[in-house]
């Protein structure tokens, strides 16, 4: 469930799709032990010191990362990952890594979540805007995506919905013309 990636705005991402509607039940945080596999494939902090309470925080950030995806502008977006960030006492540190400047941040786990997530996304909202960030357009999914594609046209947030929608629309085609 939990994919390995130092790439900030795949941990926001990640994170905001750990509610899923095709799922039963939808949320897939579901318990301590899944949010300290969570951290601890992310490198986030020590992940064996993690309570219900930050379970429930987390949570509570990943929503507030689905409502900055669905806000009704950018403007609304960008307030909604501010609130974030500003909420989170995680110190930011820049260093150098794999030949190339990150920022790393200290705090507690669910403090380092907030502020990556949030500044993560804010930035490609500086870089490329907020209209690279979608949701999936194979119903009923619900999860989301930042496009990084170069003509700004993704519309899955998976292949898998991918191939999902194309097989429904297959199917769609073929029983229409055997009308």
């Amino acid at each position: 469930m939990f994919q390995r990636s130092d790439d900030p705005v795949e941990l926001a991402v990640s994170l905001a799709n750990t509610w899923d509607t095709l799922e039963d039940p939808p949320e897939l945080l579901r318990d301590v032990a899944t949010l300290e596999r969570f951290v601890q494939r992310r490198n986030l902090g020590a992940a064996d010191r993690l309570t219900a309470r930050d379970l429930e925080a987390v949570r509570a950030i990943r929503d507030r990362l689905r409502e900055a995806f669905a806000a009704a502008d950018e403007s609304a977006a960008v307030e909604i990952l501010n609130d974030v960030l500003y909420a989170s006492r995680a110190n930011a540190q820049l260093e150098r890594a794999d030949g190339a400047w990150r920022f790393r941040y200290s705090g507690t786990p669910v403090d380092v979540i907030a502020a990556a997530a949030a500044s993560s996304l804010l930035e490609a909202i500086r870089v490329d805007g907020w209209d690279r960030f979608g949701a999936c357009d194979a119903a009923p999914c619900c999860c989301v995506f930042v496009d990084r594609s170069r003509n700004r046209s993704r519309r899955f947030c998976s292949e898998l919905c991918a191939n999902r929608h194309a097989q429904a629309s297959h199917r769609q085609r073929t029983r229409q013309s055997r009308r």
